[in-house]
């Protein structure tokens, strides 16, 4: 069962509370829950083991089917019927389980990438020229998620999962925003455009970050979140480009074409995510007061 509860869990996200209340608990316990965990994921699973301890052998898969589907998820419905096999048979010792059911550390930070594809505004571009920007623009972002998940930390990009889209694309990216311990912005002219809604609204082009914007905006108007959003830059950094309320703070930056740990630019924003640096990076401890001073008297 915990196998069904690990792929409920990372499925619902932050939209864990409705199934909660599809299962019967009622607005003061789903509250409790919401209180002990900073991720809605681990309040969801939190939510899912005592409903079976507290079911005991009424804690069954139909059950759970039952509640998802009053609660309007048969996509994890679907999703459940489809690894229903899997869940009865009992692994092979040392066999991993599927990445997707995996749990998560809770010391892994986990970082969203936001980005617009195609990071230019210059409207005398060619195709070509506008082809090969949106190229080397995803390169280079799929190359930095990929050394921070090679470094330990959980990163996220919508690029992860082309191959096996959502089925909504804006409630993905509203629940990884919220879900990551860190939002990292790639600062261009065209991403300050589109996340802060100066771009045409009629546009069809980079329509997930103009809803990023929203999302990003709506959350600051809880002053504790602002620190978990970043202002990255891959060429040379331009305050011009960063969104205004976010130009008080610090910019990570240029990051390398091929970043990989021990380049400094690269570092600066590990450090910052994982929240640890090198010893030798940190100020010394405060020693003692040399011996044979005497306290000189105050003037009153």
């Amino acid at each position: 069962m915990r196998r069904v509860f690990l792929l409920i869990k990372e499925k619902l996200g932050v939209r864990w509370k409705d199934f909660a209340r599809a299962l019967d608990f009622d607005e003061p316990t789903i509250d409790v829950f919401s209180y002990k965990h900073r991720d809605p994921r681990d309040a969801c699973m939190d939510m899912l083991e005592e409903w079976r301890q507290n079911k005991g052998r009424g804690a069954t898969l139909n059950e759970l089917k039952e509640a998802l589907k009053n609660a309007g998820r048969m996509d994890v419905v679907d999703a459940i019927i489809e690894h229903e096999e899997e869940f009865k048979i009992k692994r092979p010792r040392g066999c991993a389980p599927r990445a997707a059911q995996m749990p998560r550390n809770p010391e892994q930070k986990r970082v969203f990438i936001s980005y617009t594809v195609d990071p230019d505004t210059d409207p005398h571009r060619t195709p070509r020229q506008r082809d090969s920007h949106i190229a080397l623009q995803r390169e280079r972002v799929r190359a930095l998620s990929d050394t921070l998940r090679h470094n330990g930390v959980d990163s996220v990009i919508d690029q992860y999962l082309e191959q096996n889209p959502p089925h909504i694309w804006t409630r993905w990216t509203e629940d990884e925003i919220h879900m990551a311990d860190y939002v990292l912005m790639i600062c261009t002219p065209n991403y300050l455009q589109c996340v802060t809604g100066r771009k045409d609204e009629e546009a069809t082009s980079e329509y997930k970050v103009r809803f990023e914007g929203k999302v990003i905006y709506a959350k600051l108007a809880d002053p504790k979140v602002h620190e978990k959003f970043l202002p990255v830059f891959f060429d040379e950094i331009n305050r011009d480009n960063v969104p205004t309320v976010f130009q008080g703070g610090h910019f990570y930056g240029p990051i390398e074409r091929n970043p990989r740990y021990g380049q400094d630019s690269f570092n600066q924003l590990f450090y910052k995510i994982v929240g640890s640096a090198p010893k030798e990076k940190l100020p010394p401890p405060v020693g003692n007061i040399p011996p044979g001073l005497v306290p000189v008297p105050r003037r009153t």
